[in-house]
């Protein structure tokens, strides 16, 4: 990316725009983080734009707070019929690995961040190889996944299934999943269907 991790997230201002609509609707930081299974401490960082939201926790906040995921990306929405995303046009997030606390290293791109009322959620998505995957996480709504580059490993509840350039995966995202990239430069296209978005 360009511009360091802490510069991209106050010019995306994600956390500012959780925050706000937390405050909207009443809700205080314990609240949120326990309704969301995160600490107070880690989505005080998210608001703070100190650390990025995954893109489960995105969708989850997203449902909770009664907004579409675009409300997080886009300054203004289109309510036209059709959105055409450039590459230099794309919403990169880094999220980096933090020793320790089970989140895996990967950049997500949002590929249709400005048009309102959709419901699907297109993203670029590189992943680090890593030896473990990331902590397990889930969220209402269905994924597909579609490898471009690379290998990347899912867990999925007792499965592990590994994906190579070419193959492609649907899943119902409720139940628990990780990721972790396991050789190459492991690229994919995920795209996500969140219920009630």
């Amino acid at each position: 990316m360009p511009h360091s991790m802490a510069a991209e997230l106050r010019r995306l201002g994600i956390g500012k725009k959780i925050r706000a609509l937390r405050e909207s609707k009443d809700m205080d930081l314990d609240d949120l983080a326990a309704r969301l299974g995160l600490s107070r401490v880690l989505l005080g960082q998210i608001e703070s734009d100190v650390v990025p939201p995954t893109v489960a926790t995105l969708l989850n906040l997203s449902k909770l707070l009664g907004v579409g995921m675009d409300h997080f990306f886009a300054e203004t929405e289109s309510t036209g019929k059709y959105e055409i995303t450039r590459p230099n046009e794309r919403l990169a997030v880094h999220h980096d690995n933090l020793a320790g606390t089970g989140r895996l290293a990967y950049n997500y791109e949002s590929l249709a961040y400005r048009l309102a009322k959709k419901h699907m959620e297109p993203f670029f998505v590189e992943f680090e190889v890593t030896a473990e995957p990331g902590e397990a996480l889930s969220h209402d709504g269905e994924e597909f996944v579609h490898v471009l580059d690379g290998e990347i490993e899912f867990r999925l509840g007792d499965d592990v299934i590994r994906l190579q350039a070419g193959d492609s995966f649907y899943f119902y995202a409720n139940v628990p999943h990780s990721i972790r990239g396991v050789t190459g430069k492991p690229r994919a296209l995920f795209v996500l269907y969140p219920y009630n978005a």
